[in-house]
C-alpha cells in the first residue's frame, strides 16, 4: 500500500462508516422528533469525526484536507443513505 494514500484512505473509510451510521440514526431521529434535530446532530458528528480522523492519522492536514477527504464524502454518503431509507 502505498504510504502516502494512508491518511486519506483511513479518512475516508471513518467518515463513509459514520456516514451509513448516521444516516440510519437520522431516520430513527427525524420520526421520533423532526429532521432539524437529525440535521444538526448529523453535523455535530461530523465536526467529531474529524477531531477522531486527526487523532488517529497523527498529524493535523489542515481543513480543506479533511473536507476533501472526509467532510464531503461524509455529507454525501449521509444524505444518500437517509433519503434511500427514507424511501423504503
Amino acid at each position: 500500500m502505498d504510504e502516502d494514500l494512508k491518511p486519506q484512505r483511513v479518512a475516508i473509510s471513518i467518515h463513509a462508516v459514520a456516514a451509513i451510521a448516521m444516516g440510519y440514526l437520522s431516520l430513527i431521529i427525524a420520526s421520533m422528533y423532526r429532521s432539524l434535530y437529525s440535521i444538526i446532530i448529523g453535523f455535530v458528528l461530523l465536526i467529531v469525526i474529524g477531531f477522531i480522523t486527526e487523532r488517529i492519522v497523527g498529524e493535523k492536514k489542515g481543513i480543506k484536507w479533511w473536507f476533501g477527504n472526509g467532510g464531503f464524502i461524509y455529507i454525501l454518503i449521509w444524505v444518500v443513505v437517509w433519503v434511500l431509507l427514507f424511501n423504503l
